[in-house]
């Protein structure tokens, strides 16, 4: 079932609390941060991938005769990018969701303040039962339970489907629509699969779950709650990966 606008638990609205604030080390600028991963997960991807002769031939054009693109190939690099960095993203038991899930130590208050402007102690409206890091942390998680989802659909290389309107494939990393089980796959993504990007393979996959199951906004004048690319700068911060420059430059917290 999708939930595409998170809406607010009924009941009467709780005061609100100043929890505890767990202690954090706080990261020394001096050393380099080592990614936070988790253990190797074979997850189950129950999408359909789509991808004829056609699609296959300009894949092999954009990754170059190093790699070899068949259907397998194909699958498994999908597969591949599902296991990762996506899955490190949306899981409940890896930083950018448990750290959410409790009271929230100050390192991670400055990464969620650092993408979204505001602290995730900070409720979203007047009367709102859950505040801004509970939204954040559903919305990951409804983002992975939507590209895991049997329904989707995989093409490999641009959308083929009506209602994609002018299709530029070779200009982008992934292409989806609100509302719509589908994902399109471009250049961006299969180039950076031949470089072995993962961190923007996740990226990708993160991205088209976010604006199927929620809407969300890939412009950059969208406010930070609404922009897909800050939820990518929070969650790669949060595993101390380093944020891709395509990422930095299309999340601006400072945008109301």
């Amino acid at each position: 079932m999708y939930i595409h606008n998170l809406g607010q638990p009924p009941g009467p609205t709780p005061q609100p609390v100043t929890p505890d604030i767990p202690p954090a080390t706080m990261p020394n600028p001096a050393i380099p941060q080592q990614p936070i991963v988790g253990p190797l997960q074979i997850l189950l991807v129950q999408s359909q991938v789509q991808c004829n002769a056609a699609q296959l031939a300009t894949i092999q054009n954009i990754v170059g005769p190093g790699i070899i693109i068949t259907p397998d190939a194909v699958r498994m690099a999908i597969q591949t990018a599902h296991n990762r960095v996506f899955a490190d993203l949306t899981d409940e038991a890896m930083p950018p969701r448990q750290s959410l899930s409790g009271p929230r130590n100050l390192l991670t208050q400055e990464r969620f303040r650092a993408a979204f402007g505001k602290p995730p102690n900070e409720f979203p409206w007047t009367g709102a039962r859950w505040d801004l890091g509970r939204i954040v942390a559903a919305r990951l998680h409804g983002a992975r339970k939507t590209m895991f989802s049997s329904s989707l659909r995989i093409s490999c290389f641009g959308w083929p489907w009506p209602g994609g309107g002018i299709d530029r494939p070779m200009d982008y990393m992934v292409k989806t629509l609100p509302k719509q089980e589908r994902v399109a796959l471009g250049a961006l993504f299969w180039r950076s699969f031949a470089q072995g990007s993962l961190v923007d393979q996740g990226a990708a996959l993160l991205i088209a779950g976010l604006v199927i199951r929620y809407g969300l906004s890939y412009q950059v004048s969208a406010a930070p709650f609404r922009n897909i690319h800050c939820y990518v700068k929070y969650g790669l911060s949060m595993l101390q990966h380093s944020i891709p420059q395509w990422v930095q430059d299309k999340c601006s917290s400072s945008v109301v």
